[in-house]
């Protein structure tokens, strides 16, 4: 990958170690990323260097914007029709409002230009055009041929064409609340102990903590909104719970080369050529057994700790794309999920914080009249996921 230390991994800011002075913690999150190098929290380690975001509404929006749609299907039309009716579906139920006069496409099928002449008009389901454009073979249109966007043409001095605007798709998501508590009596407070006095200890294993609750939420948490006794209680949606729901779980059991090499290839089809694979022990290891039996893909074993703020990264390259594999410690303790693979485009997931409500510690929160010393660690946060084409998770990678 050359050399690392002048660039970044997947997209962190400042891709090294903590020796570097301008590198110090900003915030609690980067804290526990530098004290707990080894913590079984990577993804919250990784969202802590990568863009963040503030919301004032603990229901938080997601607008998605995707590239125009590029091909139409048809539903037939015999020769010479110059009326072709578009294939409607529940994702697209209304194709021709993406096109305009003037727009070329051409059947993948049968080589047809077809252009056309009047602007589509509601209900949006077909187009009025001219058929054989341009002297091409004037062959029956069948059902379900694809239309490809060739293009659009125009004669000289004719006025501009009607408009044609794209839709933001809107996604909910909302913050949750974090909380995790150290206390000490006082007399604890001040008695002699290893490695360091209780107070930090107890303080620094209840950041270790709050950050592993974080990544539990962020793995697998749920989208909910409940009323409690008496306020509402919200949990964030989790990386595996949004892609389930957009149905981009990839059954890979029974592992081949060739299975990997056609899932390397969908999972590069959006997005970036870099990804993270957040991976399970066992995944990584069946994974590795069939890399080493094949000659096809280029398996670069841990790159330095020191380069990657002590993150174990293993890059998985492929001609589509380079997988950044992160063993997980917490899916391993899981018999499923040491079995997948989260595979994330870190340009496409950004940790949301409520204003004025990250990572932050609370002292003195023990009663007037309490002989100890209680603190806690307290964070409103979720969890931003878009495009969740450009991600996948891969399970069953360890099942025969």
């Amino acid at each position: 990958m050359g050399n690392l230390a002048a660039t970044t991994v997947f997209g962190m800011s400042g891709t090294g170690d903590w020796a570097d002075p301008e590198l110090r913690p900003l915030n609690y999150r980067e804290l526990a990323f530098k004290l707990f190098p080894d913590s079984p929290a990577p993804f919250t380690k990784i969202l802590s260097k990568l863009p963040s975001s503030t919301t004032d509404d603990p229901y938080f929006h997601i607008f998605e914007w995707r590239l125009p749609q590029m091909a139409f299907l048809s539903d037939g039309a015999a020769i010479g029709v110059t009326t072709i009716p578009l294939t409607v579906s529940v994702d697209i139920p209304e194709p021709a409002q993406g096109l305009k006069e003037g727009d070329l496409l051409k059947d993948e099928e049968t080589g047809e230009i077809i252009l056309i002449v009047d602007p589509p008009a509601a209900p949006w389901t077909d187009i009025e055009v001219i058929r054989a454009w341009g002297g091409t073979t004037p062959v029956a249109i069948g059902a379900a041929d694809t239309l490809r966007w060739v293009g659009s043409a125009y004669e000289e001095g004719s006025k501009a064409p009607g408009a044609v605007s794209r839709r933001a798709s809107v996604v909910l998501n909302y913050t949750q609340i974090f909380k995790d508590t150290a206390d000490v009596t006082g007399t604890a407070e001040q008695m002699r102990s290893r490695p360091m006095k209780p107070w930090p200890q107890l303080k620094g294993e209840a950041l270790e903590r709050h950050m592993i609750k974080m990544e539990y939420a962020f793995l697998h948490g749920i989208q909910a909104a409940v009323p409690g006794v008496n306020k509402e209680i919200r949990t964030t949606g989790g990386f595996r719970t949004q892609i389930d729901a957009a149905q981009g779980i990839v059954d890979m059991s029974g592992l081949t080369i060739d299975l990997l090499e056609d899932n390397m290839q969908t999972a590069f089809h959006y997005g970036s050529d870099t990804k993270i694979g957040l991976i399970g022990y066992s995944a990584l290891n069946y994974i590795n057994k069939v890399v080493r039996e094949n000659t096809q893909f280029q398996f670069n074993h841990p790159l330095p700790k020191t380069q990657t703020y002590g993150l174990n990264v293993t890059e998985l390259r492929s001609p589509f794309g380079s997988l950044m594999l992160i063993p997980h410690p917490l899916m391993a303790e899981s018999s499923l999920y040491t079995q997948e693979c989260y595979i994330i485009d870190p340009k496409y997931v950004e940790y949301v914080s409520m204003r004025g409500r990250d990572t932050k510690w609370k002292d003195n929160a023990q009663d007037n009249d309490e002989d100890t010393r209680k603190g806690y660690y307290q964070t409103e946060c979720g969890m931003r996921l878009a495009l969740p084409e450009v991600h996948a998770v891969w399970t069953l990678l360890a099942t025969p």
